[in-house]
């Protein structure tokens, strides 16, 4: 037994020791962080001026104005200020193809030039078929789009219900028909045993960093296991070696070592996670309570 832990001190020391492990110590969670942070920062990003957009109407039905108008409720900064531009809604007839390609041209042009960021395209069929209805730009502003796919679906929704049968006012069956966010919450928030429901995003997201970091490790300290082994066996160490110890011993003494070290960089990834999560506050973090609920919960990290 004696000579099972010496293997398993060595095999550890040799691993903790190297600067590559120092490295993945810290590197790794910075990684897995930057991953996580940056595209959510870069997607919720507000723009530090108003955005410009042009609009094209061939519906004959005015929706172009009344997508224009409806952008006024979004703002920017203190004191408010429109956080869109609308540079002009262009009314053409659905049967102008000549003057309508000219426009569109004029306008693509300016996209790429930068001196306009959208172009919403509303077609002749925007109130039967969807695919009637794009959006031309370089950007990738997802909250821009959200926005600009709900202001029409309302014009859209509106013109319907007028067309329709349905004795109730517009805004009235537009506020009966609104869309549900259902609110998830597991047996202890639903039983007041827990406070913050942890939503199935962060449960999704969480799974798969735990998974992402359980495969990257096996693979990690799989190949260091590999690694030592080979050395050993080319520089005829594993000769002594086994003249000492048995097979068995050796390798469990490898395993046992390796395993140790992987289950300090993992201690070390859940006290700077906690550190983290306690000290959010402190350093402007925003950080969901459910993740804080996950980081927390020793099973889970178990």
């Amino acid at each position: 037994m004696r000579k099972f832990w010496t293997i398993t001190r060595r095999e550890y020391a040799q691993v903790v020791k190297k600067k590559s492990f120092l490295v993945g110590l810290f590197l790794t969670p910075a990684f897995v962080a930057a991953l996580m942070v940056i595209p959510a920062l870069m997607a919720s990003r507000e723009p530090s001026q108003a955005e410009t957009i042009a609009v094209v109407d061939r519906s004959g039905l005015q929706f172009g104005e009344s997508f224009a108008a409806s952008l006024g409720r979004y703002t920017l900064g203190d004191p408010p200020r429109p956080a869109y531009h609308v540079t002009g809604v262009h009314t053409l007839p659905p049967t102008d193809t000549i003057a309508y390609n000219r426009l569109f041209d004029s306008l693509t042009t300016a996209i790429v030039d930068k001196s306009l960021k959208y172009l919403l395209v509303i077609g002749p069929e925007a109130v039967t078929v969807d695919s009637s209805i794009f959006l031309v730009t370089n950007s990738s502003n997802f909250r821009s789009v959200a926005r600009f796919e709900r202001r029409l679906t309302d014009v859209l929704a509106a013109y319907r219900l007028r067309r329709s049968d349905v004795n109730l006012p517009v805004d009235s069956v537009l506020s009966l028909t609104r869309r549900l966010d259902l609110e998830v919450r597991d047996t202890k928030v639903a039983t007041g045993q827990e406070e913050t429901a942890v939503s199935f995003e962060v449960k999704y997201l969480s799974a798969l960093v735990f998974v992402m970091l359980i495969y990257m490790m096996v693979i990690f300290y799989g190949q260091v296991l590999m690694r030592s082994v080979i050395e050993e066996k080319t520089s005829r160490i594993m000769e002594v070696l086994i003249s000492s110890v048995t097979p068995f011993q050796l390798m469990m003494g490898k395993v046992v070592g390796l395993a140790a070290a992987a289950l300090t960089q993992v201690a070390v990834w859940v006290v700077l996670a906690g550190s983290v999560s306690v000290f959010a506050g402190s350093m402007a973090l925003q950080i969901d309570p459910g993740v804080n609920r996950i980081v927390s919960d020793p099973v889970i990290l178990g």
